[in-house]
């Protein structure tokens, strides 16, 4: 069983990678979010054990998007805290259990087998596409006619967002929350420039921008 193991407390990893070995698991470790993100999105682990305070990306947040990205990995959260207020977070951000520190291995232990005799969610379709274009969301990797895109973090979440909503007119407000939460202050600018970039590479790609401009609404790509 594939384990993925995201904390940043080196003592604490360590300790649980060895624990978890001794126990016939194979455990990849990393210290921050981006990290952990990238691993559970693009490797198929059969649970992730994921730290709530992290460096780069909190774990609330690497669990929300990996839900968002299709992943069902079981997900045990670990955290210093332990307010209910904290656990429903957690919960809610999609995690399958939630575990307060300080604790005994053997009750850890004890979860994640749990987890695993779940029976398997459903999960999003593998591969998203519409017209030319292709995602495969549990390799992370967008494709134009077969050509491996190569793309920024935010132009992958783009061009994902307006797959999934292939034939639907997104409004530029709908995106801008979507991409960038509350942060975006209601400037379009920043959406304009991530539509330009992303255009160009498929331009390049497939000679096709694919993603059409609804004056006075936003963007959408058609479904053919």
């Amino acid at each position: 069983m594939r384990v993925l193991l995201v904390e940043d407390d080196p003592s604490l990893a360590a300790s649980l990678q060895r624990a978890l070995e001794s126990q016939k698991f194979a455990v990849t470790a990393v210290t921050d979010g981006e990290r952990g993100l990238q691993e559970l999105c693009g490797n198929g682990y059969q649970v992730a054990i994921l730290d709530v305070l992290l460096p780069k990306r909190d774990g609330m947040s690497v669990c929300a998007e990996a839900r968002r990205q299709g992943i069902a990995t079981p997900i045990l959260m670990l955290t210093a805290r332990n307010a209910v207020s904290d656990r429903v977070s957690g919960l809610n951000a999609g995690a399958d259990d939630y575990l307060p520190k300080p604790f005994a291995f053997p009750e850890l232990l004890a979860r994640i087998h749990a987890l695993l005799r779940r029976p398997k969610s459903e999960v999003t379709p593998r591969v998203v596409s519409a017209g030319p274009i292709a995602i495969d969301i549990l390799r992370h990797q967008a494709t134009c006619q077969g050509q491996v895109l190569h793309l920024t973090r935010t132009e992958y979440r783009l061009l994902l967002y307006l797959l999934e909503n292939a034939g639907i007119v997104l409004g530029k407000d709908v995106i801008l929350d979507r991409l960038w939460g509350s942060e975006h202050g209601g400037n379009s600018n920043i959406l304009e420039v991530y539509v330009k970039m992303l255009r160009r590479k498929l331009t390049a790609a497939c000679n096709n921008p694919v993603i059409r401009t609804v004056r006075g609404v936003g963007y959408t790509i058609d479904k053919t």
